[in-house]
């Protein structure tokens, strides 16, 4: 459970500072990065990176949440 939750928050700080520093002058907002309907076509495509993170906490806590109803004794 720990590390996967660790796993999550350091997925989710990554991911959300990149998308924060997207267009600084290194990135894409540097000389030869692609502009236009190019540069919104390569964003669409990384935008379901920042939901990676969150999905893997959700499915940490579905799993814990699992193993510990498997524990309980049964009446």
């Amino acid at each position: 459970m720990i590390p996967a939750s660790l796993g999550a928050a350091l997925v989710t700080l990554v991911t959300v500072s990149g998308a924060l520093s997207w267009n600084d002058a290194d990135t894409m907002g540097g000389a030869g990065s692609p502009r236009g309907g190019h540069y919104w076509l390569m964003t669409a495509c990384y935008l379901p990176l920042l939901a990676w993170g969150p999905l893997l906490a959700i499915v940490t806590v579905a799993y814990y949440r699992r193993r510990r109803r498997e524990r309980r004794p049964v009446r």
